[in-house]
């Protein structure tokens, strides 16, 4: 089982906190959860080059609840990724060979299948299908991801979605959208 705020034995390292700031390359980025979800200090890594941040449910023992899958947050200090970004032409690079290769799984462009891409307030959402599987087991094979530009690092944000407690379409757009946009107003 992974939780996040619900104290199990395997996981510990838990916290009820709303915020959470992490500093990569020496900016400070805070990062904000939403509600039925709590950030999983055990599952996260932090460096000074980039961080992982999980976000889970916050009770995952209750069947009636909304929040069901992870949220996954990236930040990288990666200077080219901002460039591309800052240009707007994500949705170009995301076409491209390489690009594709970058949002593959296991780097392989004609794996990925980019199913859409839209922009909105300075976040760029794309939908991808990889052939490869996803990186997480026992979740769906078609991802949302959002990236945007923070504090001089690249941010990303991902809903995954379980297969055995899948959450629909809207859902985990609404979540997806719900944390960039709180990452956003938090700096």
């Amino acid at each position: 089982m992974i939780n996040g705020c619900v104290s199990s034995e395997q996981y510990t390292a838990v916290s009820t906190a709303d915020t959470k700031t992490v500093t990569v390359a020496g900016q400070d980025v805070t990062l904000g959860s939403v509600v039925g979800y709590c950030f999983n200090n055990h599952l996260s890594k932090i460096v000074t080059s980039g961080a992982f941040v999980v976000l889970a449910p916050c009770n995952p023992d209750d069947k009636d609840k909304e929040a069901k899958g992870l949220i996954l947050i990236n930040i990288l200090a990666k200077k080219d990724s901002i460039n591309i970004i800052s240009a707007q032409d994500l949705e170009a690079d995301f076409q491209s060979d390489l690009g594709r290769a970058a949002l593959s799984r296991k780097g392989k462009a004609t794996n990925l299948t980019l199913l859409g891409t839209m922009h909105d307030h300075g976040v760029y959402y794309v939908h991808t299908q990889d052939k490869d599987g996803p990186v997480v087991p026992d979740t769906t094979d078609d991802q949302w991801r959002a990236f945007m530009v923070v504090a001089d690092s690249l941010v990303s944000v991902r809903v995954v979605n379980f297969k055995d407690d899948k959450m629909t379409d809207g859902s985990v757009f609404a979540y997806m959208e719900a944390i960039t946009k709180r990452i956003q107003a938090l700096n």
